[in-house]
């Protein structure tokens, strides 16, 4: 379920986080629903600043979407920096 929490940004993440019967699905399930909402909202900051920006942050954030995806499936759990332990939290307390 973790790593299903990634395919379709931030849709199977909301699914994830709500349906989620584990901390760790309900974790990456957050993860995958701010990863949905930064990486757009990234991509329209750079294109309203720099343009040349917008290949680049396109790129990395399929690198970084591909990276979770496939560290979740594989049971590395792979973290968002700064945010990702008070997202630990968040899921690891009772819905």
């Amino acid at each position: 379920m973790a790593a299903l929490a990634y395919l379709v940004l931030p849709i199977t993440g909301m699914l994830a986080y709500f349906s989620g019967r584990t901390p760790r699905a309900r974790w990456h399930g957050l993860q995958a629903i701010v990863l949905g909402a930064l990486w757009p909202a990234l991509l329209y900051l750079a294109s309203a600043l720099v343009e040349s920006l917008v290949l680049p942050v396109a790129v990395g954030g399929a690198a970084v979407w591909l990276l979770f995806l496939a560290g979740a499936a594989l049971g590395r759990d792979p973290t968002l920096p700064w945010v990702g332990p008070k997202l630990r939290q968040l899921a690891t307390d009772e819905l």
